[in-house]
């Protein structure tokens, strides 16, 4: 690795302590670190196979180990760990001109802030100016900062994506008093979205323009094209909106769902008019296809004999399995997640913090296990309504062993196992990792099985038809993620996972209350990667879920 990758490492590591609130001493020392790492005037492999490193100034014995293991590994253990533990999206705030570590921090602290659209909104809503230290000037430098990124980025995840056009939509149906629907990749569910498609019913393009202008804040541009009007909004991007007679407005919101490749297969008469979707579907012989399928992988020929998949959906959903509470990393009290659970119409809840492997994330050793287990005992009693599972989410090490022994885990309801560092092991022996965990009779679940983070981290690479035929004998489920953040397993995987047959988990892995709403994103990947409903354990019955924990 070059001196400048290494020292880009170090700065980050920096920044993600800082923002998890860590002591001022240490993150500096990471950031002096990189500084004498980028201004090296030979490559720091040398001095590393030399071991001369702790001959530069302020660079201890620890800090010449973390550097070392850079070089040698090319990445840091602890840094991957920090990752997982400090919210995914908070990075990209920090990927926002202008804002420094602290400040995100502090919005996350303050506000439980973790991502773009809730930093807008609190700018909108006068939240993030009344916080200490935020003035008027430093409000209007992130929000010029907020539309950098945007324009940068090109691309946004559908974590973003979805509340924006929902939003708009709304606003727009209203001001037209009107029909408006989301369109585009947004209703395909897809995992970053360039732009956001809105389709309106009514056919008067200046009408539509000044409605846009009236009802939508931070329009920069509009443009008029035929049946299109585009407009750049400031802190968001490009949305489309596209209109449509009323006779024709089924077949439109087809057309303009795609995928290109989908509706050029369907082969529609392009001079016919269709009221609503399943018209346009009848007259190519097809059933109607969930918007999420549409993409050319086959969905055609399927509907044509009726045969698609019963795909999940978000009301079919009867618990989370993945949560973290305060005992570890969270911002939750057991309490409070049972109360959002039930609110949430749950069935069954299973709090699963982080085993003592990770330090950094206050996991929890055995004694203290045991003492998280006799609170959850008194909250079953406060809600007899819901079905708590004391779980754990168990760190599987390097060589392929799990934080805790069996005797342990057989106390627990529910193992979830997962692996947080060493993801660029060489393929053999990271499938070795996860196959000790899968064959492991205690573990339930397999959480977030690549590690990665949508556009910033790759997953890790397995054999994954091994993996695939051992989670399906044993029965072992591979969990979708919801976190938009994650979406992991991916669609394509997830797909490869069920034709395997292999069970699936959809989870929150929320580590706060508004972390639960991130369930419907992981519903959309699995509808994507064509999950059916028997597949996800936590659509089953509190019965056979729990026949299925005693197998």
């Amino acid at each position: 690795m070059t001196n400048a990758e290494v020292s880009e490492i170090l700065k980050q590591f920096a920044d993600l302590l800082d923002i998890k609130g860590e002591s001022g001493f240490r993150v500096s020392a990471y950031r002096r670190s990189a500084d004498t790492i980028k201004r090296l005037d030979e490559p720091v492999s040398t001095l590393v196979e030399e071991e001369r490193l702790t001959d530069l100034k302020g660079i201890g014995k620890g800090l010449a180990a973390n550097i070392t293991e850079i070089v040698r590994t090319g990445e840091l253990e602890e840094m991957t760990i920090v990752q997982d533990e400090v919210p995914a999206t908070l990075l990209t705030i920090l990927a926002i001109p202008g804002i420094g570590p602290k400040s995100v921090g502090l919005f996350y602290r303050e506000l439980g802030i973790t991502n773009l659209e809730q930093l807008e909104q609190a700018i909108e809503s006068g939240q993030l100016i009344e916080l200490k230290g935020i003035g008027k000037k430093q409000e209007s430098r992130i929000t010029e900062g907020i539309s950098f990124l945007r324009q940068r980025s090109g691309k946004m995840s559908i974590g973003t994506a979805l509340p924006v056009a929902r939003r708009l939509s709304h606003l727009l149906a209203a001001a037209l008093e009107t029909r408006a629907e989301i369109a585009g990749s947004v209703r395909r569910r897809a995992e970053v979205v360039g732009n956001i498609d809105l389709l309106v019913e009514g056919e008067d393009h200046d009408q539509i323009a000044s409605a846009v202008e009236t009802a939508w804040d931070g329009v920069e541009t509009i443009e008029q094209e035929e049946h299109t009007t585009n407009v750049t909004v400031s802190r968001i991007g490009h949305v489309r909106v596209i209109s449509s007679p009323s006779g024709s407005f089924g077949g439109a919101l087809v057309r303009t769902t795609g995928s290109q490749a989908h509706v050029e297969a369907l082969e529609v008469d392009g001079r016919k008019s269709f009221v609503d979707e399943s018209s346009l579907y009848q007259s190519v012989e097809c059933s109607w296809i969930p918007p999420e399928l549409r993409e050319n992988r086959g969905e055609i020929e399927l509907a044509r004999q009726n045969s698609l998949p019963d795909l999940v959906e978000l009301n079919r959903i009867r618990g989370d399995l993945h949560l973290h509470s305060v005992w570890s990393d969270g911002r939750a009290t057991i309490p409070e997640l049972a109360k959002r659970a039930i609110e949430l119409g749950y069935a069954y809840l299973s709090i699963a913090d982080h085993s003592h492997g990770l330090a950094i994330a206050n996991g929890l050793d055995a004694e203290r296990l045991e003492q998280q287990r006799r609170e959850i005992e008194i909250v079953r009693e406060q809600f007899p309504d819901l079905h708590i599972l004391c779980a754990s989410e168990v760190e599987v090490r390097r060589d392929g062993s799990l934080d805790f022994p069996d005797d342990v885990l057989e106390q627990l309801d529910l193992v979830v196992a997962s692996l947080h560092s060493g993801r660029n092991m060489p393929t053999e022996e990271m499938t070795s990792r996860i196959l000790s965990a899968i064959e492991n009779p205690h573990v339930d679940i397999i959480a977030h099985p690549t590690g990665r983070i949508v556009e910033q981290r790759p997953g890790a690479s397995y054999d994954w038809d091994t993996v695939f035929e051992a989670a399906a004998r044993t029965k072992t489920a591979l969990e979708i993620n919801a976190n938009p953040a994650r979406l992991d397993l991916p669609e394509d995987l997830a797909r490869q996972a069920v034709e395997a047959g292999v069970l699936i988990a959809i989870d929150s892995d929320a580590h706060d209350l508004q972390g639960l709403d991130v369930m419907e994103y992981g519903v959309g990947i699995a509808r994507r990667g064509w999950v059916e409903t028997d597949s996800v354990v936590n659509t089953w019955t509190l019965d056979a879920l729990l026949e299925w924990l005693s197998r």
